[in-house]
């Protein structure tokens, strides 16, 4: 029997105690400490699971469609259900509210703008002066067409600067013409009244009344129908002051408001 295996009533404190202590010691000398930081050359490998876990939360499957009461819609139903209006629904497909709604382009020119309004207004502007010109020039139809300006920009914006002076010009002869013609009738109207001896600050109103009188007038001097002369020379003083009250008056300065009207 080994003698670590003795019952201990048989062995005494001495021999007990000597013999056991010493192996402790031989037995922890012989032990390697291996320290938590050192590392081991071999590569961690992933144990290979026993089975497929699928993923708690998978993908939605795509559900049919809602089955309604009734025989299933035809192609040409469904092209009628999208041009028809409904009350408190969008404007449908082909109407000007659609095209106006989902226009990118319009809606991109509205926010680009630094400030909306200004280009809303300019094209305003532009529209009207293009319709403008449209009806009341006769160089309409020398005007290029608008998708040359993507093509040819060069000589879109040569031609309509061409087209807009000779229409400058146009308007400027028009106009020199009516102002030559008012000053001819003007001349003309200072001639026939110094030719019937009217003054040339009266009106048609003097020469009616004057007819209505029966006064003529003969070597600048006027006759009433009794053949007396009246006196002039006491009504010439009322005339000069009367004619310097209106001069006073026509020289009073107007008032404008933000020195423009």
């Amino acid at each position: 029997m080994p003698f670590s295996r003795l019952p201990r009533q048989l062995l005494g404190t001495t021999e007990v105690v000597r013999p056991r202590h010493k192996t402790i010691l031989l037995f922890q000398t012989n032990t390697r400490i291996r320290h938590a930081s050192s590392k081991s050359k071999k590569q961690l490998v992933l144990e290979k699971p026993a089975k497929f876990n699928p993923p708690s939360h998978g993908a939605r499957l795509r559900k049919p469609g809602i089955k309604y009461s009734g025989p299933p819609l035809t192609a040409e139903d469904i092209a009628r259900q999208g041009s028809k209006k409904y009350p408190n629904m969008m404007p449908p497909e082909g109407t000007f509210m659609h095209w106006f709604i989902h226009n990118r382009g319009l809606h991109l020119w509205l926010s680009l703008v630094r400030l909306s309004f200004i280009g809303t207004l300019t094209s305003l502007a532009v529209t009207v002066f293009v319709t403008n010109f449209k009806r009341n020039s006769p160089f309409a139809d020398m005007l290029p067409d608008w998708y040359s300006l993507f093509l040819h920009p060069i000589t879109f914006w040569r031609t309509l600067t061409e087209v807009i002076k000779l229409d400058t010009v146009r308007v400027s002869e028009e106009t020199a013409a009516r102002r030559k013609e008012r000053v001819e009738e003007v001349s003309k109207r200072a001639a026939f009244k110094k030719a019937h001896g009217l003054s040339e600050n009266a009106g048609l109103g003097a020469w009616v009344s004057s007819t209505n009188n029966d006064t003529n007038s003969l070597d600048g001097q006027v006759k009433t129908q009794n053949g007396e002369v009246p006196d002039m020379s006491s009504q010439e003083p009322k005339l000069e002051s009367q004619s310097e009250i209106k001069e006073g008056q026509e020289r009073r300065p107007i008032k404008k408001w933000l020195g423009i009207w």
